[in-house]
C-alpha cells in the first residue's frame, strides 16, 4: 500500500489552504503546500485569481491539486450541467467516470481504471459552485508510483474534496474600470467593462498581460479579451493560413492601425471570431489587443471594450 493511499484510508486533515485568492478553501494532511507552476522565460506567472496548485509529498509519492477559475456559471441544478460537460471528455479506451460522494454544491468523478502511463495520473475531477453561481474546477493527480491502489486513492480524493468550502472572495463582474499596471504597479492602461466581465493580470519577466473573461453559462458560448504591453508581442493571426485572415481599418489607443480578423470553424459546429491589433506605445513598447468569441451576440460588448482602451492618467 502506498503512502498516499494510506493517507486516504487514515485521513488526517491539518489546516485549511486558500484556493484562488480566497474563492475556496481545502484542508489536506500535514505537509501540503501551495506552489505555483514554474514561469518560463517568455511566459507569465500564474496568478492566484485564476489558478492554485497545491502539492503533498509523502514517501516519494506526490499528490497535486489544481484549482482553476472557469469564469462560467450554473444557475440551475448543478449535477446535470456538470454531467453534460463530462460526457464530452475524450477518455482513454476502457476508462470510465465514477461519481464520487460530495456535498450539494460539488460534483466530482473518479477515474476507473487509473491511467498509470500518464506522467501525472488523474484520480478525480470536481466542479464546485461558489456563492456567486460561478463554477471552479478542482483536479487531483498523483505521481505514477502512487497509482497502484485505486481504492485508497479514491478514498483520498473523496476526503480531500469533502473538505472544500466556499471562501469570502466573489468575482468582480460589475460594470466599471479595469486597469493594466506595470511590473512596479504603475497604471498603464484602463478600459471600461460592461456588466459581466471579470479581469485579472498576469506578469511576465518584462511584460504584463490583462485578461478579461465574460461570465457565461457552463457549456455555452465564450468571449474574452487579452491586453498585452511589452517589447515582444506575438501576433496570433500568423499561425493561420492567409485565406483565413482579413483586415479592416481601425484604431487602438486612438492610433490608426489594422484590425486583423480570423474566423475559425466556419461550416462546423462553431465559428470563432478572433480579432487583434497592435500599436507602438513608445520606448520600444507595444500594446497588443486580442479578442475572441464564438457568439456574435457578444460582439457589441467587445466593441465597447476595445473602443474604451486609453492610457492611464
Amino acid at each position: 500500500m502506498g503512502a498516499l493511499a494510506q493517507a486516504g484510508r487514515d485521513y488526517r486533515a491539518h489546516r485549511p489552504i486558500s484556493l484562488l485568492g480566497g474563492r475556496l478553501t481545502v484542508t489536506l494532511p500535514e505537509g501540503a503546500r501551495a506552489e505555483a507552476r514554474g514561469q518560463s522565460l517568455m511566459g507569465v506567472a500564474a496568478t492566484e485569481q485564476a489558478e492554485t496548485r497545491v502539492l503533498l509529498d509523502l514517501d516519494g509519492e506526490r499528490l497535486v491539486l489544481l484549482a482553476s477559475e472557469l469564469f462560467r456559471v450554473v444557475q440551475g441544478d448543478l449535477r446535470p450541467a456538470i454531467a453534460a460537460v463530462a460526457q464530452t471528455w475524450q477518455l482513454p479506451a476502457g476508462q470510465r467516470l465514477v461519481p464520487l460522494d460530495t456535498a450539494a454544491e460539488t460534483v466530482a468523478y473518479g477515474y476507473f481504471p487509473l491511467d498509470s502511463l500518464r506522467r501525472a495520473v488523474p484520480i478525480a475531477d470536481a466542479f464546485v459552485r461558489t456563492a456567486d453561481a460561478a463554477v471552479v474546477r478542482v483536479q487531483l493527480f498523483v505521481s505514477p508510483n502512487a497509482a497502484d491502489d485505486r481504492e485508497g486513492l479514491t478514498e483520498l480524493a473523496t476526503r480531500v474534496l469533502g473538505t472544500l468550502d466556499r471562501g469570502e472572495r466573489t468575482l468582480a463582474a460589475g460594470a466599471g474600470e479595469r486597469v493594466l499596471t506595470s511590473l512596479d504597479g504603475e497604471k498603464i492602461l484602463t478600459l471600461a467593462a460592461p456588466e459581466g466581465w471579470v479581469a485579472y493580470q498576469e506578469p511576465g519577466l518584462s511584460f504584463v498581460v490583462l485578461r478579461l473573461f465574460r461570465l457565461t453559462p457552463l457549456g455555452g458560448p465564450f468571449a474574452s479579451l487579452t491586453l498585452y504591453r511589452g517589447s515582444a508581442p506575438s501576433l496570433v493571426h500568423e499561425r493561420f493560413p492567409a485565406d483565413a485572415v482579413t483586415r479592416s481599418g481601425g484604431r487602438l489607443l486612438g492610433l490608426p492601425t489594422d484590425w486583423i480578423h480570423v474566423h475559425t470553424g466556419i461550416g462546423g459546429t462553431s465559428a470563432v471570431h478572433m480579432r487583434e491589433a497592435l500599436v507602438e506605445d513608445g520606448s520600444g513598447q507595444f500594446v497588443h489587443a486580442l479578442a475572441e468569441t464564438d457568439d456574435p451576440a457578444f460582439e457589441p460588448e467587445i466593441d465597447a471594450l476595445l473602443g474604451s482602451i486609453v492610457r492611464a492618467g
